[in-house]
Protein backbone atom coordinates (compact mmCIF):
# COMPACT_ATOMS: atom_id res chain seq x y z
CA UNK A 1 0.00 0.00 0.00
CA UNK A 2 1.21 3.52 -0.85
CA UNK A 3 2.64 5.26 1.99
CA UNK A 4 0.45 8.28 3.03
CA UNK A 5 1.72 11.63 1.37
CA UNK A 6 0.89 15.13 2.61
CA UNK A 7 0.54 17.44 -0.68
CA UNK A 8 1.64 20.96 -0.21
CA UNK A 9 -1.53 22.57 -0.78
CA UNK A 10 -3.15 21.39 2.74
CA UNK A 11 -2.82 22.70 6.09
CA UNK A 12 0.29 21.21 7.94
CA UNK A 13 -0.15 17.90 9.83
CA UNK A 14 -2.89 16.21 7.60
CA UNK A 15 -2.44 12.94 6.39
CA UNK A 16 -4.00 11.86 3.11
CA UNK A 17 -4.50 8.64 2.51
CA UNK A 18 -4.06 7.84 -1.30
CA UNK A 19 -6.62 4.84 -0.89
CA UNK A 20 -8.27 2.15 1.06
CA UNK A 21 -8.06 -1.19 0.15
CA UNK A 22 -11.22 -3.10 -0.25
CA UNK A 23 -10.84 -4.73 3.30
CA UNK A 24 -10.24 -1.50 4.42
CA UNK A 25 -13.66 -0.23 3.04
CA UNK A 26 -15.56 -3.04 4.06
CA UNK A 27 -14.19 -3.38 7.63
CA UNK A 28 -15.34 0.25 8.16
CA UNK A 29 -18.43 0.17 6.22
CA UNK A 30 -19.33 -2.81 8.87
CA UNK A 31 -18.44 -0.91 11.56
CA UNK A 32 -20.73 2.14 10.96
CA UNK A 33 -23.79 -0.28 9.59
CA UNK A 34 -23.69 -1.65 13.53
CA UNK A 35 -23.17 1.47 15.29
CA UNK A 36 -25.91 3.37 13.36
CA UNK A 37 -28.28 0.26 13.90
CA UNK A 38 -27.44 -0.47 17.72
CA UNK A 39 -28.21 3.14 18.15
CA UNK A 40 -31.34 3.23 16.21
CA UNK A 41 -32.53 0.52 18.25
CA UNK A 42 -31.82 1.66 21.25
CA UNK A 43 -33.58 5.00 20.74
CA UNK A 44 -36.43 3.52 19.62
CA UNK A 45 -36.68 1.08 22.55
CA UNK A 46 -36.58 3.85 24.62
CA UNK A 47 -39.41 5.10 22.95
CA UNK A 48 -36.98 8.25 21.59
CA UNK A 49 -36.31 9.34 18.25
CA UNK A 50 -33.40 10.98 16.51
CA UNK A 51 -33.40 13.41 13.41
CA UNK A 52 -32.51 12.88 9.58
CA UNK A 53 -34.13 10.19 7.88
CA UNK A 54 -34.21 7.90 10.62
CA UNK A 55 -36.25 10.97 12.24
CA UNK A 56 -38.94 10.96 9.74
CA UNK A 57 -39.06 7.08 9.84
CA UNK A 58 -39.74 7.14 13.48
CA UNK A 59 -42.18 9.72 13.14
CA UNK A 60 -44.16 7.55 9.98
CA UNK A 61 -43.53 4.11 11.91
CA UNK A 62 -44.96 5.72 15.59
CA UNK A 63 -48.06 7.28 13.74
CA UNK A 64 -49.16 4.24 11.17
CA UNK A 65 -47.60 1.29 13.06
CA UNK A 66 -45.32 0.55 9.87
CA UNK A 67 -42.10 -1.47 10.81
CA UNK A 68 -39.21 0.35 11.49
CA UNK A 69 -36.60 -0.98 9.58
CA UNK A 70 -38.66 -1.02 6.05
CA UNK A 71 -40.23 2.61 6.60
CA UNK A 72 -36.48 3.59 7.05
CA UNK A 73 -35.64 2.06 3.91
CA UNK A 74 -38.42 3.70 2.01
CA UNK A 75 -38.00 7.28 3.43
CA UNK A 76 -33.91 6.86 1.74
CA UNK A 77 -35.52 6.06 -1.20
CA UNK A 78 -36.19 9.94 -2.48
CA UNK A 79 -32.27 11.12 -1.60
CA UNK A 80 -30.95 8.62 -3.82
CA UNK A 81 -32.12 10.70 -6.69
CA UNK A 82 -29.45 13.52 -5.64
CA UNK A 83 -27.32 10.70 -5.16
CA UNK A 84 -27.29 9.07 -8.57
CA UNK A 85 -27.32 12.24 -10.60
CA UNK A 86 -24.93 14.24 -8.66
CA UNK A 87 -22.77 11.91 -7.07
CA UNK A 88 -19.90 9.03 -7.79
CA UNK A 89 -21.56 5.80 -8.33
CA UNK A 90 -19.47 3.72 -5.73
CA UNK A 91 -20.58 6.38 -2.76
CA UNK A 92 -24.56 5.98 -4.20
CA UNK A 93 -23.75 1.58 -4.32
CA UNK A 94 -22.34 1.71 -1.02
CA UNK A 95 -24.69 4.09 0.51
CA UNK A 96 -27.77 1.57 -0.46
CA UNK A 97 -25.92 -1.45 0.68
CA UNK A 98 -25.33 0.39 4.19
CA UNK A 99 -29.19 1.82 4.40
CA UNK A 100 -30.43 -1.80 3.32
CA UNK A 101 -28.11 -3.37 6.30
CA UNK A 102 -28.73 -0.52 8.66
CA UNK A 103 -32.58 -1.26 7.84
CA UNK A 104 -32.16 -5.04 8.45
CA UNK A 105 -30.39 -5.23 11.23
CA UNK A 106 -33.04 -2.50 13.10
CA UNK A 107 -35.55 -4.88 12.28
CA UNK A 108 -33.69 -7.64 13.77
CA UNK A 109 -32.79 -6.06 17.03
CA UNK A 110 -35.95 -6.74 19.00
CA UNK A 111 -34.82 -10.18 18.35
CA UNK A 112 -31.42 -9.71 19.33
CA UNK A 113 -31.42 -7.66 22.68
CA UNK A 114 -34.10 -6.43 24.90
CA UNK A 115 -33.35 -3.24 27.31
CA UNK A 116 -35.11 -3.70 30.63
CA UNK A 117 -34.05 -0.15 31.68
CA UNK A 118 -31.81 2.43 30.25
CA UNK A 119 -31.98 6.00 32.27
CA UNK A 120 -33.03 8.59 29.08
CA UNK A 121 -30.50 11.28 29.14
CA UNK A 122 -27.51 8.80 29.62
CA UNK A 123 -29.67 6.43 27.05
CA UNK A 124 -30.15 9.16 24.27
CA UNK A 125 -26.43 10.73 24.64
CA UNK A 126 -24.85 6.87 24.06
CA UNK A 127 -27.07 6.37 21.24
CA UNK A 128 -26.33 9.34 19.91
CA UNK A 129 -22.49 8.79 19.92
CA UNK A 130 -23.14 5.24 18.24
CA UNK A 131 -24.94 6.79 15.54
CA UNK A 132 -22.58 9.24 15.46
CA UNK A 133 -19.15 7.49 15.28
CA UNK A 134 -21.35 5.22 12.54
CA UNK A 135 -21.90 8.07 10.76
CA UNK A 136 -18.21 9.16 10.47
CA UNK A 137 -17.39 5.56 9.77
CA UNK A 138 -18.98 5.16 6.61
CA UNK A 139 -18.44 8.91 5.39
CA UNK A 140 -14.65 7.86 5.80
CA UNK A 141 -15.07 4.83 3.53
CA UNK A 142 -17.16 6.53 1.06
CA UNK A 143 -20.62 6.36 2.03
CA UNK A 144 -23.70 7.71 4.06
CA UNK A 145 -26.16 6.24 6.19
CA UNK A 146 -28.84 7.54 3.31
CA UNK A 147 -31.15 10.47 3.66
CA UNK A 148 -29.70 13.87 5.24
CA UNK A 149 -26.66 12.22 5.54
CA UNK A 150 -26.39 11.96 1.53
CA UNK A 151 -27.25 15.51 1.31
CA UNK A 152 -24.74 16.55 4.03
CA UNK A 153 -22.11 14.74 2.58
CA UNK A 154 -22.40 16.27 -1.06
CA UNK A 155 -22.76 19.80 0.66
CA UNK A 156 -19.63 19.40 2.91
CA UNK A 157 -17.57 17.87 -0.39
CA UNK A 158 -18.86 20.65 -2.60
CA UNK A 159 -18.94 23.99 0.14
CA UNK A 160 -16.68 22.73 3.04
CA UNK A 161 -19.74 23.36 5.07
CA UNK A 162 -20.09 20.75 7.77
CA UNK A 163 -22.09 17.98 7.74
CA UNK A 164 -22.97 18.35 11.47
CA UNK A 165 -24.24 21.54 11.36
CA UNK A 166 -26.19 21.16 8.89
CA UNK A 167 -27.78 17.91 9.54
CA UNK A 168 -28.43 19.93 13.27
CA UNK A 169 -30.31 22.41 11.51
CA UNK A 170 -32.30 20.02 9.68
CA UNK A 171 -33.20 18.23 12.81
CA UNK A 172 -34.38 21.06 14.58
CA UNK A 173 -37.56 21.02 11.89
CA UNK A 174 -38.17 17.22 12.43
CA UNK A 175 -37.98 17.75 16.53
CA UNK A 176 -40.19 20.93 15.90
CA UNK A 177 -43.30 18.46 13.99
CA UNK A 178 -42.49 15.41 16.50
CA UNK A 179 -43.32 17.86 19.53
CA UNK A 180 -46.69 18.02 17.77
CA UNK A 181 -47.09 14.33 17.90
CA UNK A 182 -45.13 12.87 20.94
CA UNK A 183 -44.27 13.46 24.50
CA UNK A 184 -42.67 16.68 25.06
CA UNK A 185 -40.60 15.00 27.69
CA UNK A 186 -39.37 12.37 25.06
CA UNK A 187 -38.89 15.03 22.06
CA UNK A 188 -36.23 17.20 24.75
CA UNK A 189 -34.49 13.72 25.83
CA UNK A 190 -34.35 12.94 21.98
CA UNK A 191 -33.09 16.47 20.98
CA UNK A 192 -30.19 15.67 23.50
CA UNK A 193 -29.32 12.58 21.72
CA UNK A 194 -29.06 14.21 18.43
CA UNK A 195 -26.92 17.05 19.37
CA UNK A 196 -24.77 14.15 20.69
CA UNK A 197 -24.77 13.16 17.85
CA UNK A 198 -24.35 16.14 15.43
CA UNK A 199 -21.77 17.60 17.68
CA UNK A 200 -19.71 14.70 17.38
CA UNK A 201 -19.93 14.81 13.48
CA UNK A 202 -19.26 18.26 13.35
CA UNK A 203 -16.11 18.16 15.43
CA UNK A 204 -14.80 14.79 13.69
CA UNK A 205 -15.66 14.97 10.26
CA UNK A 206 -13.09 17.57 8.87
CA UNK A 207 -11.53 17.40 5.21
CA UNK A 208 -8.97 19.40 6.65
CA UNK A 209 -8.34 15.96 9.28
CA UNK A 210 -8.63 13.70 6.91
CA UNK A 211 -9.32 13.14 3.67
CA UNK A 212 -9.12 9.81 1.63
CA UNK A 213 -9.85 8.74 -1.86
Amino acid sequence: MPKDETPKDLPPGVVVNPHHSAFDNLQGLFFGVVMVSFGIALLHAMGLLTGQAAGIAFLIAKVTGADLGLTFLLVNVPFYALAVLRMDRRFVLRSVVCVAAISLLTSLAPRLMVFTYVEPFSGAILAGLCIGIGVIGLFRHGASGGGVGILAYYIQEKTGFRAGWLQLALDLVIFAIAALLIDPMNVLVSMIGALALNLLVAFNHRRDWYVAR
